[in-house]
């Protein structure tokens, strides 16, 4: 696959992870800075909020709980670095063309319950594409009129000059399943 037929895909987890890294990073820098502020500051004697922690920390020993937060914080570094490292998902599948054309799976089920409705006698059409195959629900103006081969006859062609594979099922719905 050449440079620009790449297909589009989905935002990576990573870009979220990073900006909410991001934005812990940055309140630790606010308290960083607040930090140097009071230790340079001469007029105002505030309590410090970063000195009760390294105390505490400096003056640590073995906790029962501090195994279960070391497991923790490992499968937190794991789980950041599978984020980081996991494929994107394909958002989109391409259109048989010269030029680089990629459709959603919803605008490939819109354009087929639109042909569906092109069909003389078809009064609602809804699709749906999932995979590699596509459902067209109709329910038809008419009785017991049994439309599914016409539209069938309408879609098929239409998968087919677009290059999709995908396995076609048109299925009729009752008129009174339809108006719920």
């Amino acid at each position: 696959m050449s440079a620009d037929r790449r297909p589009p895909r989905a935002n990576p987890w990573a870009r979220y992870a990073a900006v909410f890294l991001g934005l812990i990073l940055l309140a630790v820098a606010v308290v960083c800075a607040r930090e140097l502020w009071l230790r340079n500051s001469r007029s105002i004697h505030w309590e410090s909020w970063v000195n009760p922690i390294v105390m505490t920390i400096g003056n640590a020993t073995f906790q029962p709980w501090m195994l279960p937060a070391g497991l923790g914080a490992l499968l937190l570094g794991g789980f950041l670095v599978w984020v980081a490292v996991r494929p994107r998902t394909r958002t989109h599948r391409a259109v048989a063309s010269e030029a680089s054309v990629w459709m959603r799976p919803v605008d490939i089920a819109r354009m087929l319950s639109g042909a569906a409705l092109a069909v003389p006698g078809v009064a609602t059409a809804a699709s749906h594409v999932s995979g590699r195959s596509a459902t067209v629900s109709i329910t038809t103006g008419f009785g017991d009129a049994d439309l599914s081969p016409a539209v069938d006859a309408t879609l098929t062609p239409l998968l087919a000059d677009l290059g999709l594979d995908l396995n076609l099922r048109v299925r009729r719905r009752p008129l009174e399943e339809a108006n719920r």
